[in-house]
């Protein structure tokens, strides 16, 4: 039986080299199969903070995190809400959006995705 991979092993895979989507998506089949005890404990405890990782994709983990606590009725780790999750100097568009799509992204992305700066498509988290 594969073990369950927390958010903390998530962003230790991503500070190893692989690909954010990759990992990030890895993590969301597993989340999303489990029950809401094992869901909590995948998310309790704040990734290290590695050099390697980017400020950017540090913050779209703690967004996710959020979202997913809140989608899910689990307790919102405090560790999420760490101001170093939050971009301050300039905004994050994923897809690296330009023009219409960027406004979009404004529009749609989640208030937790928001919060933190992160402009994103609203299905950020849907997995297929």
């Amino acid at each position: 039986m594969k073990r369950r991979e927390t958010i903390s092993q998530a962003v230790e895979r991503l500070s190893r080299g692989e690909n954010f989507y990759i990992v990030l998506g890895d993590f969301l089949d597993e989340f999303y199969r489990q029950d809401r005890v094992t869901r909590q404990a995948m998310i309790a405890d704040e990734p290290a903070i590695y050099e390697n990782v980017s400020r950017e994709h540090a913050a779209l983990f703690a967004a996710s995190v959020h979202k997913l606590a809140g989608d899910y009725g689990l307790t919102v780790p405090d560790w999420v809400m760490d101001k170093k999750y939050k971009l301050t100097d300039k905004p994050y568009f994923d897809c690296n959006a330009k023009g219409d799509l960027r406004l979009l992204f404004m529009y749609k992305s989640p208030t937790e995705f928001k919060y933190r700066n992160l402009f994103v498509d609203e299905n950020f988290l849907t997995r297929v």
